[in-house]
């Protein structure tokens, strides 16, 4: 009994990575928060100031770009539900990757997509930042 009780012990997440693994994941539920509440401060905080964004058309932007995008009134993403997220954390490092749906209006056309996505983040200054994400479209399904 004392040796299953050491082994369950030892294979247990030291406190700090388990401390880092929430932190990410309250900061990864704030990102797709903010994006659909258009809050640009709070995104700004969570965009680090060289991310940088390959989209599922394989359009590459910035953090400007993608800031000034989100705040256009022709654009807005009223619902950005993540799922089957998975997080690797390595020291100040995480890659997260999951499937994320998306609705509302991107250039005043309506939007309902589900893509999948990597998501890069970085410990810095003390909170997680996103430097780098690319997004692929999942096909639709056939009915």
């Amino acid at each position: 009994m004392l040796m299953l009780l050491l082994v369950a012990i030892g294979q247990a997440a030291p406190p700090e990575a388990s401390n880092a693994a929430a932190e990410l994941e309250a900061v990864a539920k704030a990102y797709d928060a903010a994006i659909s509440r258009r809050d640009m401060a709070a995104l700004e905080k969570i965009l680090a100031p060289g991310v940088v964004f390959t989209t599922a058309t394989g359009r590459v932007m910035d953090r400007s770009q993608v800031l000034e995008m989100l705040a256009k009134p022709d654009t807005h993403y009223e619902s950005v539900e993540s799922g089957d997220i998975r997080r690797q954390i390595t020291g100040q490092v995480a890659v997260e990757t999951g499937r994320v749906r998306v609705r509302g209006r991107r250039k005043g056309q309506p939007v309902d997509e589900t893509q999948r996505y990597t998501d890069v983040w970085q410990r810095m200054d003390g909170r997680w930042r996103l430097i780098a994400e690319h997004t692929s479209l999942v096909p639709l399904e056939k009915k």
